[in-house]
């Protein structure tokens, strides 16, 4: 029996501008197991990065709740909140969102720092993390002289440096030429393998046909479309 990661229950976000409010989420229920590969799939304003946000704890529904491993994240108070990110979240931005003076290696150490683990733990950390992402090469360079494959390389590092249990990645091809973001997927795939629970945001036609076993969830004006498989359209 599969192990629910997240659960998320009737979840709403609407913003107020004025008189008018703007509902952004709309009812979503959704449940992604341990393991799984989700690809929410919409085209910018379907409310898929809003989704992403909320799971992620970088922002808050205005209802409903999500829970993650059984614990419910959405009312926790925002320290309590950047240590369960801290624990169990690896995110992966579309614009990378690196330090461009600090090196591959001192980028990929930040979120290590609140841990309170001694540096040479530390070190071996970020070592195993630009490894695993392949960029371990540049570990010396500064992140302002990368290429923008080898940027997403070394943020996927960050994502991987606490061994977090859930991945999460909001467009994270936008910015990849096709061959970095094949390299990308390859990545992908390894931390699949790896037993990791992936989430990822995207309207990249790539991630339609994935080399592993993944479920595309289409969103569309705040809501969930529908759910099927990979192996389901194989099937049809």
């Amino acid at each position: 029996m599969m192990k629910a990661m997240i659960v998320i229950d009737n979840l709403n976000k609407h913003f107020k501008s004025g008189d008018d409010i703007f509902k952004v989420l709309k009812g979503i229920n959704l449940q992604i197991n341990s393991g799984e590969c989700i690809v929410l799939k919409g085209v910018s304003g379907s409310g898929k990065t809003t989704l992403l946000s909320i799971i992620g704890g970088l922002d808050r529904p205005s209802s409903g709740k999500v829970l993650v491993e059984g614990e419910s994240i959405s009312k926790l108070p925002d320290l309590h909140i950047s240590h369960f990110r801290a624990r169990k979240i690896g995110m992966i931005f579309q614009h990378f969102n690196l330090f461009d003076h600090l090196t591959a290696a001192e980028n990929v150490m930040i979120p290590l720092i609140p841990t309170g683990l001694d540096m040479h733990e530390v070190n071996h950390k970020v070592e195993v993390s630009l490894k695993l992402a392949n960029i371990f090469h540049k570990a010396n360079s500064a992140a302002g002289r990368l290429s923008g494959g080898e940027k997403q390389r070394v943020a996927i590092a960050r994502a991987l440096a606490s061994n977090p249990a859930i991945i999460l990645c909001d467009e994270p091809t936008a910015n990849l030429d096709r061959n970095n973001s094949l390299k990308f997927i390859d990545i992908l795939s390894q931390l699949h393998e790896m037993g990791k629970t992936i989430v990822v945001a995207t309207h990249d036609p790539l991630f339609d046909t994935l080399p592993f076993e993944s479920k595309i969830i289409p969103m569309e004006d705040g809501s969930l479309v529908d759910t099927f498989s990979k192996d389901t359209l194989a099937e049809s």
